[in-house]
C-alpha cells in the first residue's frame, strides 16, 4: 500500500486531498495541529491522524518519524498547510508577515529538508507544493501572500533540477479561485479605501460558499494526478490556464492594465 503525508488536512484543499487519496486505496497520514478534530472521514484504518505544526522543527521531525515507523516508507509528501494574509502592505506589521512566511514558506522547507534523506535512500519520491495563481502574478492587497507563493515557486523550480539525479519529482499546484468556507481577513487602512473594500469583497465572494467556482475537490484531483503521473512536468494550473497564457503572451503594460481594471483600481491624477 502506498503512503502519502499531507499537511493541513483539517479543512479545504488538504481535507479534500486526504479523502481523494483514501478513496484510491492509499494509506494517508493526515496532519493537523489538532488531529483529534478531523472529520469522520479520518475514522478508518487507512488514515493515521498525526499532530503537526510546520513552524516547529521538532514537530516536523516527529510527524515524519511516526509515519516511517508505521509505514516503513513514504511515497508522496503534499505541502498544503498555509494561512492567508491580506491588506495594504504598510498596514501589516513585519512580525505578522514573518509569521505568515514561517507557515506558508519555511514550513514547506522544513518538511522538504526532513523528507529528502528518506526519498534519497528510496531513490524515489514525489513532493507536491501547493502554490497558487498568486505565485505567478501579483494581486492588489495580497502582496505578502503573493510574496510567499512567489518564493515557493522559485524554491520548487530550483529543486526540480537538484533532485533529478535522485529520481525525486517535485510538483507545483497552482489553483485559481476555489470555493471554500474560508473568508480572507484584510488589514485596514483608511487611505486605501474604497479600493480595499472592492478587492476584499471580490476575493471573498469568489472563494466563499456561494461561489460558482470549483470546490477543493478539483484541486485534490489534480494533486493526485501530479503524484502518480510519473512525468517530469513541474507546474499544474487548476482552472487558471487562461490567465497564465495571457500573462505570457501580452506585453507587461497591457497585462498590468487588465489586473488593474479587474479590481477597479486606477491611477489618480497628480496634484498640481
Amino acid at each position: 500500500m502506498k503512503s502519502v503525508l499531507i499537511t493541513g488536512t483539517s479543512s479545504g484543499i488538504g481535507e479534500a486531498t486526504a479523502q481523494y487519496f483514501l478513496k484510491r486505496g492509499w494509506r494517508v497520514f493526515a496532519t493537523a495541529r489538532q488531529p483529534e478534530k478531523l472529520g469522520a472521514w479520518s475514522h478508518t484504518e487507512q488514515v493515521i491522524p498525526v499532530p503537526l505544526d510546520v513552524t516547529k522543527p521538532e514537530s516536523v521531525r516527529s510527524a515524519i518519524g511516526d509515519a516511517l515507523r508505521i509505514a516503513g516508507r513514504l511515497d508522496v509528501l503534499v505541502n498544503n498547510a498555509g494561512v492567508g494574509l491580506a491588506g495594504p502592505l504598510e498596514a501589516i506589521p513585519v512580525e505578522e508577515i514573518e509569521r505568515h512566511f514561517q507557515t506558508n514558506f519555511f514550513g514547506s522547507i522544513r518538511m522538504i529538508q526532513e523528507i529528502l534523506p528518506v526519498f534519497r535512500r528510496q531513490r524515489q519520491g514525489v513532493i507536491v507544493n501547493v502554490s497558487s495563481v498568486a505565485g505567478r502574478f501579483g494581486v492588489p492587497f495580497l502582496s505578502a501572500y503573493c510574496a510567499g507563493k512567489f518564493a515557493l515557486e522559485g524554491l520548487s523550480e530550483s529543486l526540480y533540477y537538484e533532485l533529478l539525479p535522485f529520481n525525486i519529482r517535485i510538483k507545483l499546484i497552482e489553483p485559481g479561485g476555489i470555493k471554500t468556507s474560508f473568508t480572507q481577513r484584510f488589514s485596514r487602512h483608511d487611505d486605501y479605501q474604497p479600493n480595499l473594500d472592492t478587492v476584499e469583497t471580490r476575493v471573498n465572494q469568489a472563494s466563499g460558499p456561494a461561489s460558482t467556482l470549483p470546490g477543493p475537490e478539483r484541486v485534490a484531483e489534480v494533486i493526485f494526478k501530479t503524484s502518480t503521473d510519473g512525468t517530469e512536468r513541474l507546474r499544474y494550473p487548476v482552472k487558471t490556464q487562461g490567465a497564465s497564457i495571457l500573462q505570457r503572451m501580452l506585453p507587461e503594460r497591457q497585462w498590468r492594465s487588465i489586473i488593474s481594471k479587474s479590481f477597479g483600481i486606477t491611477r489618480s491624477k497628480a496634484e498640481v
